[in-house]
């Protein structure tokens, strides 16, 4: 790694360790570790698809994003201690304690599949970051606007991922993208999930530009062009349905100002193409977005096979050389016990996405973008699940994301109950007080229950 990066490198950690002890008893003060697992999770080692090894940049942290991901739990994890009052009142989902299970399930089966050493780390590993992932939401959420506070620190992941990968593509832009096609990878080793990762960022960013302050909208503007750009690069068609999903959601009760914004958006994103093309000149071969080619059945059909061979409990992630479902990969993997639980998450996850959907037509408009955002990532989830195996693993951004948005969606909606019965109460009491209190406490008392 050049000097001048490890320098940089060592300065930041300092500034985010004394930001760390700062937040050790703020309400922000879990966002930043998680902000350390969100960023970790999406780098991976730079493997090409012959399963060579790229000399990146940023190598020395790929190639321990799994033990730079355990320290950020920890540290989210100490915090967690710190802040264990801030729970009072709040609520964790249903599917995200499956998840939950979910990660310790798979740990204890590597009993099975590897050794004791093995299988005990990966318990306390599971412990360490899933536990924090789990209640980072509810710690944060105290009021709708907080959601605010959990995007933003993703924003910032955000910024800090793209000036990586321009750090890469000034040193030797190669080393960002994999095949003959050149598709993007970024910081992953894999074009599908960079995908999924610039998905849940357009849609985020997206949800900030429309919703958070005037001051920070041209930083949401260009962020979201660069990210468009990465998206269509990765050549992912999982990755752009993912994000037509979450964008609609966004975009579903303001559609008229979004209109507005689209246009510069795109101006934005075709000067960065231009740029990238006639400058740089890198060949970015968008024509993949719009092939028919079945890439997934002949997947599907081993991950079939391979389950059949251990169906009780799988043969274990690492005899896996397909991925491309998740419910099927979960099969093949860990077998049986593993499929029932993901089948289970899956249909509560629906049930909790219904009420939000359901409930979010009586609250007030104002409101409803918060239920509208987390309706989306968590629909988002579920429908890139169905061609990518990423709810199993245990280092990877779609944890953070869907941990973060579950456990929001259900104190968001808690929030939102009570702030319309405290406004139904208040109309009663303003049309009591203006009549006379005898009878009109009759009525209040027996017909308007």
């Amino acid at each position: 790694m050049p000097v001048p990066i490890l320098i940089a490198l060592i300065s930041f950690g300092l500034i985010a360790g004394l930001i760390y002890l700062l937040g050790l008893t703020k309400k922000w003060g879990i966002l930043l570790p998680f902000a350390g697992m969100m960023l970790f999770s999406s780098m991976a080692l730079p493997l090409t698809w012959n399963d060579r090894l790229n000399p990146t940049v940023w190598l020395p942290l790929q190639s321990t994003r799994s033990s730079l991901f355990f320290a950020s739990g920890i540290a989210a994890t100490l915090v967690v201690l710190f802040q264990i009052n801030r729970m009072r009142g709040k609520h964790i989902s249903v599917s995200a304690y499956i998840l939950f299970f979910i990660g310790l399930y798979g740990a204890l089966l590597r009993f099975v599949h590897g050794d004791a050493a093995d299988g005990a780390f990966s318990v306390v590993f599971t412990l360490f970051t899933l536990t924090p992932l789990l209640l980072a939401a509810a710690i944060v959420i105290d009021e709708f606007q907080d959601l605010r506070l959990i995007f933003r620190s993703i924003a910032l992941v955000n910024i800090a991922w793209v000036g990586m990968v321009f750090v890469q593509i000034a040193v030797n832009p190669k080393f960002v993208m994999q095949g003959n096609e050149y598709r993007f990878v970024g910081l992953l080793s894999n074009p599908q999930h960079s995908g999924v990762l610039m998905a849940f960022l357009c849609v985020i960013v997206l949800w900030l530009l429309l919703n958070d302050q005037r001051k920070y909208k041209i930083i949401f503007i260009g962020l979201l062009s660069i990210n468009g750009l990465l998206l269509l690069w990765t050549g992912s068609r999982t990755g752009l349905g993912m994000a037509v999903i979450g964008t609609s959601a966004v975009l579903y009760s303001r559609a008229g100002r979004a209109i507005l914004l689209l246009p510069l958006v795109g101006i934005l994103g075709y000067i960065s193409l231009k740029i990238m093309v006639d400058v740089v000149g890198i060949d970015l071969g968008f024509e993949r977005m719009a092939s028919t080619e079945n890439t997934r059945t002949d997947a599907w059909l081993m991950l079939i096979e391979t389950a059949k061979e251990s169906p009780l409990f799988g043969v274990g992630m690492g005899e896996m050389d397909r991925s491309e479902n998740s419910w099927l990969y979960g099969y093949a993997s860990y077998g049986i016990g593993m499929l029932i639980l993901l089948l289970l998450m899956t249909f509560v996850s629906m049930v909790e996405i219904a009420k939000s959907i359901k409930y979010r037509f009586t609250m007030p408009h104002e409101y409803r973008p918060y239920l509208d955002v987390l309706i989306g990532i968590m629909l988002m989830y579920y429908a890139g699940a169905v061609l990518e195996g990423y709810m199993i693993s245990r280092v990877s951004v779609t944890i953070c994301v869907f941990m973060v948005a579950s456990v929001a969606n259900i104190n968001i909606r808690k929030l939102a109950v009570q702030n319309h019965d405290y406004a139904y109460d208040e109309n009663l009491y303003e049309e009591y007080s203006h009549q006379d209190s005898s009878n009109k406490y009759d009525d209040y008392d027996h017909s308007d229950r």
